[in-house]
């Protein structure tokens, strides 16, 4: 590139040459600025909102069907019907997501808060609410939800079995 810089008639410098260059790119821009003056709508109910048509303005990048993630997914919903199913099951699956994951993440297997040494499942950090954690997602008549005074007996036991051995 420096070359041909040299090689031209007129010298052109480097930073004359970079500002044109950039200037040329750039001058396409996304969307131009809304309208100054909009039509007046009478006091009528509904919405009227319009854009400008601008794809003959070489100043400004064309507006094209499926451009954006929204005109790309609903341009054709008006005489496409076959998509509604197809949105609704995108809309449900992703509810579904949304309350797995939340039910996931409570389950004391999921080590969110590193903050303390000991993990999450350590019974001495869970003695006081084993019993409150999820199990299953839908539990009605809160079976899952008792206390087990035998298994914390055995297990207050073997904490103090590892604690006089040393391993814990």
């Amino acid at each position: 590139m420096i070359r041909l810089l040299t090689t031209t008639v007129r010298p052109l410098s480097q930073q004359y040459y970079t500002r044109s260059l950039l200037t040329r790119c750039f001058a396409v821009m996304a969307t131009p600025p809304p309208a100054k003056v909009k039509l007046n709508v009478s006091n009528e109910e509904g919405h009227f909102e319009y854009e400008r048509y601008w794809s003959r303005d070489k100043r400004f990048a064309p507006q094209r069907p499926g451009d954006t993630p929204a005109r790309f997914l609903l341009r054709r919903l008006g005489h496409a019907y076959e998509v509604y199913p197809l949105i609704f099951l995108v809309g449900a699956w992703f509810c579904a997501f949304c309350v797995i994951a939340y039910v996931s993440l409570g389950k004391v297997e999921v080590w969110l808060d590193r903050g303390q040494k000991k993990a999450p499942w350590d019974w001495e950090r869970i003695r006081d609410n084993y019993y409150k954690q999820h199990t299953v997602i839908y539990d009605i008549f809160g079976n899952t939800h008792g206390r087990l005074e035998i298994m914390e007996k055995l297990q207050d036991a073997m904490t103090e079995a590892a604690k006089k051995r040393g391993t814990r």
